[in-house]
């Protein structure tokens, strides 16, 4: 009996770029092409938490990186393209020129689509998790939800679930209101 080979970084980093990759626990992943919901969840989020996404100090919440379709390398078999990441400023002082960031983000959110649902909400989750990431937001845009999930030793604690026509400030980023009909495109402001 042949011995698995594992995927490493190298070979994600072969991978061509219009083939949407993950390399979790030496399986590369591949990904088919997000939804619209799922672009606009992603874009939607990202601006709201613009004011999170500057260096701070002016008054505002700031402090953070936020970046989309972030690379994080987590071990030699793992490095993960999330939907959204961020990093508080004093771990990652400078943005990294690699493509795969190997510091551990503190908050991640991934938006589910058919073809990721369960590497993010079991694998991805796992790799998360033992990575110690603070802070995992799941947006789900068919079933207009999001849950947002605390570290704890023993698993990932569920901390909050909204839905459609509801606010919220959620962890970690509660210096603003989210509106969830808004994320989730069911509304223009």
């Amino acid at each position: 009996m042949d011995a698995k080979k594992f995927a490493t970084i190298d070979d994600l980093l072969s991978v061509p770029e219009e083939h949407r990759a993950e390399l979790i626990n030496g399986d590369l992943i591949y990904h088919g092409q997000a939804s619209p919901r799922h672009g606009k969840a992603q874009r939607t989020l990202g601006g709201i938490l613009d004011p999170f996404d500057r260096k701070g100090g002016t008054g505002g919440p700031g402090g953070w990186w936020i970046l989309t379709e972030a690379g994080v390398r987590y071990s030699l078999r793992t490095a993960c393209r999330h939907d959204l990441a961020g990093w508080k400023r004093d771990r990652l002082p400078l943005l990294p020129d690699d493509e795969y960031v190997s510091i551990t983000p503190d908050w991640v959110c991934e938006i589910l689509s058919p073809s990721n649902r369960n590497n993010d909400l079991v694998h991805k989750k796992a790799v998360l998790h033992q990575a110690q990431v603070p802070h995992y937001w799941i947006i789900d845009p068919n079933d207009k939800t999001i849950s947002v999930h605390r570290w704890a030793e023993a698993g990932y604690i569920n901390i909050a679930n909204c839905v459609a026509g509801q606010r919220a400030k959620l962890e970690p980023f509660e210096a603003v209101e989210v509106d969830i009909a808004y994320l989730l495109g069911d509304t223009d402001l």
